[in-house]
């Protein structure tokens, strides 16, 4: 069988048509709500444990060098299963996708009340990645699926409403988790994804469309496994070595590099790849805007994590005062995020983004550890723009770049490369902070976050792919 991505250009080209609004049957509250609540899942459970980490250590008599892999295993494991889903997504449907990474978040809930010891939370915490990671690509692709069906044009609202659902789940996680594991038990945070879930699935089984018939895609086969496997070798070992960069492993790169080469000569031949590195090479709109994610969220979870930790540790604020700081930081960007919804391009919204990063970044680098408050409310608000508006943004060049057949797989690409930019931050604060942040580790990242802006700035200008109107959907 010949892929069909290979017998047409990568990019749509269509007329720009008048919007309906949200009030189209098409996109109504009974198919925003299910796909609102499956896409919070990920991004609530990455941030909740946070809170836990050291009542976790205590109680399990482990050190914060094991705990923390509570964290990065979600990371590695949504990292790689996000386009594995997605590929399902596009062969098998997305609505039988979006069920069984509920039902596993579901299962995950239930195995928070009886697990021991460590590994045991560490292997729910995989699942929790692996299930919630399932669901934010089935979720884009049910979107295309529905608009195609329906001659719809690019629901840019309902991309909005989902971004803004991630963005608010990721502001509430922390204060939710904080509440939990005070006054109920750190198990709690495991736990909560039982009732979470359990609506996510009714509603999905009530209100969802089933999923068209599709075409014989030759079983197993048609599912390019060598394909997968040499994807996660590259993007593991990959990982890995982002998670371990302040001692940096060289030869664990090096081994990303040949899994790399190797998935790329293979997809090359492959009639029907996992990715299609010969569509997606031949489209640099796309490309660029994969880029875009890994750079705009380097920075963005710089912010979260680095600002953070520095505020807290030098700085001298209280856990409750950097969590106001980000909760400033997440509630505007929320809020600007509905407003995306109303744009007719995506080049005005990235740049505006990736400006206030560089506006950003040398807030930063000028702040010291006698700066006043205030000033880091400022810094929270700047940079609640690209955490809003640029996000939605990306997200809905992703949605018109790629062909509808492809959405599911190209969707969980994108969310892969939002958690490389997560761990390269991650790297970067290990590696300038060391045991302790200091002012100058602070202004180190800074300039990071202020070559990121830059680079940011080019491409979006130079990319002219932007700058059109919506297109229709294909």
């Amino acid at each position: 069988m010949r892929d069909p991505i290979s017998e047409r250009p990568f990019l749509s080209t269509d007329v720009t048509r008048r919007r309906r609004s949200l009030a189209d049957p098409g996109f109504g509250w009974r198919f925003l709500l299910p796909l609102c609540i499956g896409v919070s899942l990920n991004p609530i459970n990455s941030t909740m444990i946070a809170t836990a980490l050291a009542t976790i250590g205590r109680d399990l008599k482990v050190g914060a060098n094991d705990t923390i892999w509570l964290v990065s295993v979600m990371y590695v494991f949504s990292s790689i299963g996000q386009p594995i889903a997605g590929r399902l997504a596009d062969r098998y449907g997305p609505r039988r996708v979006l069920l069984a990474g509920s039902v596993m978040v579901l299962l995950t809930g239930a195995g928070g009340i009886f697990a021991a010891n460590m590994g045991q939370l560490i292997v729910l915490r995989a699942l929790v990645g692996i299930g919630t990671g399932a669901i934010y690509p089935a979720a884009m692709a049910i979107v295309r699926e529905r608009a195609r069906r329906l001659d719809l044009p690019t629901p840019t609202r309902v991309l909005a409403l989902m971004g803004t659902a991630s963005l608010t789940t990721l502001t509430i996680g922390p204060p939710l988790a904080g509440a939990l594991v005070e006054y109920v038990s750190w198990r709690a945070i495991f736990v909560v994804n039982l009732p979470l879930a359990l609506i996510a699935l009714t509603m999905i089984v009530i209100w969802v469309d089933k999923d068209a018939p599709r075409e014989p895609g030759g079983g197993v086969r048609g599912l390019d496994l060598p394909g997968m496997s040499l994807f996660a070798g590259a993007l593991g070992s990959l990982l890995i070595f982002l998670m371990t960069m302040s001692t940096p492993k060289w030869w664990v790169l090096g081994l990303s590099l040949a899994f790399f080469v190797a998935m790329v000569l293979l997809e090359r031949r492959t009639s029907l790849p996992f990715i299609d590195v010969r569509g997606i090479g031949g489209n640099i709109p796309l490309m660029l805007t994969l880029l875009r994610f890994v750079l705009v969220f380097t920075v963005v979870y710089g912010v979260m994590f680095g600002l953070s930790q520095w505020l807290e540790d030098a700085r001298g604020l209280s856990p409750s005062g950097v969590g106001v700081v980000l909760l400033i930081q997440s509630g505007i960007g929320a809020l600007l995020a509905l407003y995306a919804g109303r744009i007719t391009s995506i080049g005005g919204p990235v740049l505006i983004g990736v400006s206030a990063m560089l506006v950003g970044s040398v807030m930063i680098f000028l702040a010291t550890s006698q700066s006043p408050l205030w000033y880091f409310g400022a810094i929270a608000v700047v940079f609640a723009i690209p955490s809003g508006p640029t996000f939605v943004a990306n997200q809905m060049a992703v949605y018109e770049q790629t062909p509808a057949e492809h959405i599911g797989s190209v969707s969980g690409l994108s969310r892969t490369c939002q958690f490389l930019g997560a761990l390269i931050s991650a790297g970067l604060i290990a590696l300038f902070f060391g045991t302790h942040p200091t002012d100058d580790g602070l202004h180190d990242l800074a300039i990071v976050m202020f070559g990121c802006a830059v680079a940011l700035i080019v491409i979006t200008v130079a990319d002219r792919s932007v700058w059109r109107g919506a297109t229709r959907t294909r």
